[in-house]
C-alpha cells in the first residue's frame, strides 16, 4: 500500500518558519524506514500528521490506520497486561509470541507495569505496537532506556518486521533497522534508498555537487556585476566629455541608453544565477571550556565497589583516568553507572563503600545528568547563576540546533530536547578539568553527534561517561571501563 502526501503546509503558530512547505512524497509501506533530521525539524510532527493529530493543507492520502509507540499507560500500578489491553486491542497469545521475540519472559506480564525496568517496559510497549498487524507501526525513539545489549535485541526483532517508520538518534540502530531514509531538510521530505551510512555518503556528494555550482554561478555574478558597471562608467565619461557639442550630446545619451538597457539585462541575468544559489546547510563548531593541569591521574580506582545492605552494585573495580583521556563506563542497565558517577561527582552515597577511589582535591569538575528537571528561568538569569559566558551559552545553543525564538522562552517550558541541550551546553561553558556526563545523547539528533564528536576530537577534554550508542563509544572512547552486576 502507498501513503501519498501531496502539497502539504503545516506550521506551529509561535514559530516564525514553517515546518512543512509544499511538501510532495510517496511511501511504500513495505519499506523500513528511518525518519532523521536536526531536533526541531518536525520528526514528531510529521508522525502526528500522519495521524491526522494536527490541522494542515494539502492531502495526506492513505488506506491504513496508524499504530504510535511509545503510548500512554493509563494505569501504571495495573498488572502490565491489564496496563496494556486497557489502551489497546490485543490478544494475550500474540502479546506472548511477540515478547518471546524480543528475550522477555512472559511472566512479567502479570508484574505491575510500574515496577518493570525502563528498558523492560520499552520492549513489552513495542510487542504490543506488533501485535496489531493491521496496523502501520511509527515508532518515535524506541531505543530510549535500552541498554547496548537490549538496542541488539530490539534491533534483530525490527529486522523480522516489515513495514514501519522509526524515529532514532542512534545511528548504528537506525543503520541496522531500515531499507530506506526519509530526510528532513529546509522543509521538505527527501526519500533515499538505503540507510543512513548511505544516506550520508549521497549527501556528501550532492553537497560538494552544490558547493562547486555555487562557486561557479557566484564568480559569473561577479562577472555580470563588474561588466555592469564597466559599462555604466564608460557612458558616464562620455557623457561628461561631450561639452557643448549637439552630435556628441547626442551621441553620449544614446550610450548611456544603451548602457541603461545592459545594466537591466544584466541584473535580469543576475537575479536568475542568484535564484540557482542553493541553500546549502553549513554546522559551525562547538566550543568546551576545558582546562589543563599538572596533577595525574584525575580519577585512580583500587578494588572499589559500592554496596546496598551488604550487598555490592558492581564487581570491584581498579582503574586509572589521565588528563586528555576520553573514557566510556560500559554496563548494562541496572549495574549501578549512575550512582557511581553520583558518587565521583559529588562523594554522596548512603550505602557501603568499598576499596579507594581518589580524586586530586580541588579538581574542577563539569556534569551533564539524566535528570535536569532544576534548570529554570530565563537563560540570561540562568547563565548569572551558574556563572556562565551568557553569549557563549547561546552560541553553542544555536550551533546545536536551537531556534533564537527559543531564547525568550523559560526553560522549564522548553521541551525535553532544548531543555537538553541547555543541560549540555551549561557543562560546555563551565570551566572545568574533568567532564562528567551521563547519556549526553539523549534526545540530541544525529547532526549533534557529529558536531559533538567532532569537538571532543578538537579540544580532547578529560571526559568520563556512560553511554549506550555503540558508533559514539567507538569513535570517541580511548578507554573503557566496563563494570558488572554482582
Amino acid at each position: 500500500m502507498k501513503i501519498e502526501i501531496k502539497n502539504l503546509n503545516f506550521s506551529f503558530d509561535t514559530l516564525d518558519q514553517p515546518i512543512f512547505r509544499h511538501t510532495n512524497l510517496n511511501i511504500d509501506t513495505t519499506w523500513r524506514l528511518g525518519l532523521i533530521g536536526r531536533n526541531g525539524r518536525g520528526k514528531t510532527t510529521f508522525l502526528n500528521l500522519l495521524m491526522q493529530k494536527y490541522p494542515y493543507e494539502g492531502d495526506i492520502i492513505c488506506d491504513i490506520d496508524f499504530v504510535y509507540f511509545p503510548q500512554t499507560i493509563l494505569n501504571k500500578k495495573n498488572l502490565t497486561y491489564y496496563a496494556i489491553e486497557e489502551i489497546m486491542d490485543l490478544e494475550l497469545w500474540k502479546l506472548e509470541r511477540e515478547c518471546q521475540l524480543l528475550s522477555l519472559d512472559k511472566e512479567i506480564l502479570w508484574q505491575p507495569f510500574e515496577q518493570l525496568s525502563g528498558g523492560e517496559q520499552t520492549k513489552i510497549l513495542l510487542a504490543a505496537i506488533f501485535c496489531e498487524e493491521s496496523k502501520y507501526p511509527l515508532l518515535d525513539e524506541p531505543t530510549n532506556h535500552l541498554d547496548i545489549n537490549s538496542r541488539k535485541i530490539v534491533s534483530e526483532y525490527l529486522k523480522r518486521k516489515k513495514g514501519y517508520i522509526v524515529v532514532s538518534h542512534d545511528r548504528h540502530f537506525i543503520d541496522e533497522v531500515v531499507d530506506h531514509i526519509i530526510v528532513i531538510e529546509k522543509n521538505q521530505l527527501n526519500t533515499f534508498k538505503g540507510n543512513f551510512s548511505t544516506y550520508e555518503k549521497q549527501k556528501q556528494l550532492q553537497d560538494q555537487y552544490e558547493i562547486e555550482q555555487n562557486n561557479q554561478i557566484k564568480v559569473e555574478i561577479e562577472r555580470l556585476k563588474k561588466t555592469s558597471k564597466e559599462k555604466a562608467n564608460w557612458a558616464l565619461k562620455r557623457e561628461r566629455n561631450s561639452g557643448n557639442d549637439a552630435f556628441e550630446n547626442a551621441r553620449a545619451a544614446r550610450m548611456m541608453k544603451k548602457s541603461k538597457v545592459i545594466e537591466k539585462r544584466m541584473l535580469s541575468k543576475i537575479e536568475e544565477k542568484t535564484k540557482l544559489l542553493k541553500n546549502i546547510e553549513s554546522v559551525d563548531s562547538l566550543t568546551i571550556n576545558c582546562l589543563f593541569n599538572h596533577r595525574d591521574p584525575v580519577l585512580r580506582a583500587k578494588n572499589f565497589s559500592l554496596a546496598f545492605n551488604d550487598r555490592l552494585l558492581f564487581k570491584p573495580i581498579t582503574c586509572e583516568i589521565y588528563q586528555g583521556e576520553q573514557v566510556a563506563l560500559v554496563g548494562p542497565n541496572g549495574s549501578g553507572k549512575t550512582t557511581l558517577l553520583n558518587y565521583i561527582i559529588n562523594s554522596n552515597f548512603y550505602g557501603t563503600i568499598n576499596g579507594e577511589l581518589t580524586i586530586p582535591q580541588g579538581i574542577t569538575k563539569s556534569i551533564i545528568r539524566q535528570h535536569y528537571n532544576d534548570n529554570e528561568g530565563i537563560l540570561k538569569d540562568f547563565a548569572t547563576a551558574h556563572h556562565l559566558d551568557y553569549t557563549l551559552l547561546l552560541q553553542n545553543l544555536r550551533i546545536l540546533g536551537v531556534e533564537r525564538d527559543v531564547f525568550r522562552i523559560p526553560i522549564e517550558k522548553m521541551s525535553y530536547g532544548q531543555m537538553k541541550k541547555v543541560e549540555f551546553s551549561k557543562s560546555l561553558g563551565t570551566p572545568a578539568e574533568f567532564f562528567i556526563w551521563d547519556e549526553p545523547l539523549n534526545y540530541l539528533d544525529i547532526f549533534n553527534q557529529k558536531q559533538i564528536k567532532s569537538m571532543i576530537e578538537q579540544f580532547k577534554p578529560t571526559l568520563l561517561f556512560v553511554e549506550h550508542d555503540q558508533s559514539f563509544i567507538a569513535n570517541i572512547a580511548s578507554k573503557i571501563i566496563e563494570i558488572n552486576p554482582y
